[in-house]
């Protein structure tokens, strides 16, 4: 049985670094590993950007608000053992989600799509859910975003930190268009 449950950040964090770092220690090496990975992502939502959107343009710290208290975890469980997280936080009628980690591909959908559902239920008046890619660090394809309702609404290119190209994509997922799509 697949289900879908509010987890602990440290229980998320081994996860990942046993994810990411499959021969070191999930609770010593590969957790430190885990831990720096999720402090980089959030020392990003920091970050001011000048974005240039599709629609509208923004300029200052735009996932800025995301980052402040409270924020939540999900895991996603085939027969009690995990196989996916991914981190989530609401503001007002939207939903932040990201660092989404998974067995596979088809796993990440489900969380994905079972994270909306739920949202939905908790958020009645759920808006818009957004979403960052990270060419450099991201396991998921702008594609499979896609493929889960999302849309690049803006993006930067820059530079990794080995120098290499990289694409920062801001997604969103307009409820009522999604909605609206799936009919």
């Amino acid at each position: 049985m697949i289900e879908l449950k509010e987890i602990k950040q440290d229980t998320a964090l081994v996860y990942v670094a046993q994810n990411l770092f499959p021969d070191l220690n999930p609770e010593k090496e590969g957790l430190k590993g885990a831990v720096e990975k999720w402090l980089n992502f959030r020392g990003f939502m920091n970050e001011g950007f000048i974005l240039k959107g599709n629609q509208h343009d923004y300029k200052g710290k735009y996932l800025e608000s995301f980052k402040v208290q409270p924020k939540w975890w999900v895991g996603l469980y085939d027969n009690n053992k995990i196989v996916g997280v991914e981190y989530f936080t609401f503001r007002g009628t939207r939903m932040f989600s990201g660092f989404l980690y998974a067995d596979t591909e088809e796993y990440a959908k489900e969380i994905v799509n079972r994270l909306y559902k739920q949202a939905k239920i908790t958020l009645p008046k759920l808006h818009l859910c957004e979403s960052v890619h990270i060419t450099a660090s991201d396991n998921y394809s702008i594609q499979f975003r896609e493929d889960t309702g999302y849309r690049a609404w803006a993006w930067i290119d820059d530079k990794d930190v080995k120098g290499n190209d990289c694409r920062i994509s801001f997604l969103k997922k307009v409820v009522a268009e999604f909605e609206e799509d799936k009919e």
